[in-house]
């Protein structure tokens, strides 16, 4: 037994897919298949299943993967502690994230490093999706945070991808004052006559391409980069927009009850996002980065 091969599992239970867990983790799946047969003869169990739903664990795995969990924690509970006390970080680092996560996980996460390590500071900057790609590769940011998109899936092999324990589904959102809002659950094909507020010029247009050229062109009225400018637009009753659930955890909008956000379901949003940290194996601050990316994890 050993880490890698822990790394593997958790991955694979995360996601429910050996491929995807092999997406993230840049490593190939039959490499991560192999390693983790090595394991089970090893244990002398069967620890996952396949099936068309995915990969699950075996009822042997549903105890015994949580023991191997623990002992994965526990390890990297001990590098920490031991890095905490041998290594000291100090100086800049320069991070690129997509709003999704500059609202949720990174100030938490920033804030527990900064107790740890006072002498480091942050330049931030939020950016669209392929906009942190780009930063990461011309070297404008040390790390960045992003959505698992097809362009991701095919980093540069200088770049290392670190996944978070964040995943997400798309929501439509629309005024209170809607007829839409006493929708449960909606399709992109039931608001086609409806005008559209998107977040940003690519990644959501780049989603709907495909389904524009199958039914209709979507009425967008504008696109903005900035969240609260498409919540207002929206309370306000000027269109309607698709975000991702996390963009609208604990929302003053949704909590006031001036939008509702209604789960989208059907093509094309019918999967989840899963979100991810990047930075360069020859970044300068390569060992601060990895420390840092440790505090987003637990």
């Amino acid at each position: 037994m050993n880490f890698e091969q822990l790394d593997y599992i958790k991955a694979i239970v995360e996601n429910k897919s050996m491929s995807i867990a092999s997406q993230q983790l840049h490593v190939t799946q039959s490499a991560i298949s192999q390693s983790i047969a090595m394991l089970e003869k090893e244990l002398g169990v069967q620890l996952f299943k396949r099936s068309r739903n995915g990969t699950s664990p075996t009822e042997d795995g549903l105890w015994i993967i949580p023991k191997l969990m623990e002992i994965l924690q526990k390890s990297n509970e001990l590098k920490m502690d031991i890095q905490s006390k041998t290594e000291t970080f100090s100086g800049k680092v320069t991070i690129a994230t997509i709003p999704s996560i500059f609202m949720t996980l990174l100030p938490e996460a920033l804030a527990s490093f900064k107790k740890d390590f006072p002498l480091v500071h942050y330049a931030i900057s939020e950016l669209e999706n392929n906009q942190v790609l780009k930063a990461i590769e011309q070297k404008k940011a040390d790390v960045g945070f992003i959505t698992l998109t097809h362009e991701s899936k095919s980093l540069d092999n200088q770049l290392i991808y670190h996944p978070l324990n964040q995943q997400s589904h798309f929501h439509l959102l629309v005024s209170a004052k809607s007829i839409l809002a006493i929708r449960s659950e909606i399709q992109l094909q039931d608001v086609l006559d409806e005008s559209f507020i998107l977040f940003g010029e690519h990644f959501y247009s780049s989603l709907t391409k495909g389904f524009e050229e199958k039914y209709k062109q979507l009425s967008i009225i504008f696109q903005s980069s900035n969240p609260e400018v498409i919540k207002k637009s929206v309370a306000a009753g000027l269109g309607v927009s698709v975000v991702s659930k996390t963009m609208i955890e604990d929302d003053p909008y949704i909590e006031s009850g001036r939008i509702k956000a209604i789960p989208l379901i059907g093509y094309p949003f019918n999967f989840s996002l899963s979100f991810g940290a990047i930075y360069d194996r020859n970044c300068s601050n390569y060992k601060l980065v990895q420390r840092m990316l440790t505090y987003f994890n637990k």
